[in-house]
């Protein structure tokens, strides 16, 4: 099979297009035919050494799949010819290929009204955005401000904030404050502007962009409030007295997923895929991802 591997860390240029024999599955696992794979920002910090495995060189790359069953291990999942999708458990990549394997209980059914591109957006980044939500427990009437909301996580962390029936505000570059309209934030803020301290206090605050962000986002908080960030520990030197702070590293969760791409089905969460590449283009969009200008995910087409 075609599979993008490196065997040193470094820069996109050591990601090499392989053939490699097809992985078999173990028990409670499946091995999916690969129609396509979601590139996310974790995925160039593996290639650089910054996420650490205990596996050996070659590495494969990736953790969002949608595909077909191939074959599986366990009476109870998905059988053999069913469309899923799902995420591989971190941090053992090895989505950018033309089978995977993964845990039964990581997939779910893909959404019928999605393209496999389409659903191989979002496994990672909307159980990423699912399980902030939830380690916050945020629930109707709270405000909560997303960073970075035209992102892949922050654009499904503000729909499912919505659904959850909270006030959403969501900082964005100014090409994409009327996409943050579309997708129903209640207050789109332009992150070169000053006008994020104009907001009233928050409840909660989703960081998914770390440093900088997360030091300023402190005061937003109302007493009480609860600072989750995603790319980097909780540093408490900044931490204002009163609030909490949680790191989120997501998992893997099909039943999760289930509900999530049931939103998806229903038209209460939209999926947005800025490109989708070849396989052979990996080192371009993990460039591309890079750069933090991404509406909505990458995808890789197989």
């Amino acid at each position: 099979m075609r599979a993008v591997v490196f065997s040193r860390y470094g820069d996109e240029s050591v990601l090499e297009l392989t053939e490699q024999p097809v992985p078999a599955a173990a028990d409670g696992e499946i091995l999916v035919r690969v129609r396509a794979a979601g590139v996310n920002p974790v995925d160039w910090k593996f290639r650089e050494g910054a996420v650490g495995t205990d596996r050996p060189f070659p590495l494969g790359m990736g953790w969002d799949v949608a595909g077909t069953v191939v074959t599986t291990t366990t009476a109870d999942g998905p059988a053999a010819g069913d469309e899923v999708f799902g995420m591989l458990p971190l941090p053992y990549g090895g989505a950018y290929q033309e089978y995977a394997v993964l845990p039964a209980s990581a997939v779910a059914p893909k959404p019928v009204s999605l393209s496999f591109a389409q659903a191989a957006a979002v496994p990672l980044a909307a159980l990423t955005a699912w399980q902030s939500l939830d380690t916050a427990q945020v629930t109707a009437g709270q405000r909560v401000l997303v960073h970075a909301g035209a992102g892949g996580v922050g654009h499904f962390a503000v729909q499912l904030a919505k659904y959850l029936g909270a006030h959403v505000s969501a900082t964005a570059s100014p090409r994409n404050l009327d996409f943050l309209r579309r997708l129903g934030v209640d207050e789109p803020v332009d992150r070169t502007s000053d006008s994020l301290h104009a907001i009233e206090p928050v409840d909660v605050v989703i960081d998914t962009v770390g440093g900088r962000t997360q030091r300023e986002s402190w005061p937003l908080l109302r007493p009480g409030g609860m600072l989750v960030t995603l790319p980097e520990p909780i540093d408490e030197a900044y931490r204002v007295p009163g609030t909490t702070g949680r790191r989120v590293i997501v998992a893997p969760d099909g039943q999760a997923l289930h509900h999530i791409g049931k939103l998806i089905d229903t038209g209460v969460v939209h999926v947005e895929v800025q490109d989708i590449l070849p396989l052979e283009k990996a080192a371009e969009a993990q460039l591309i991802s890079k750069t933090g200008q991404v509406r909505g995910k990458l995808v890789l087409g197989l």
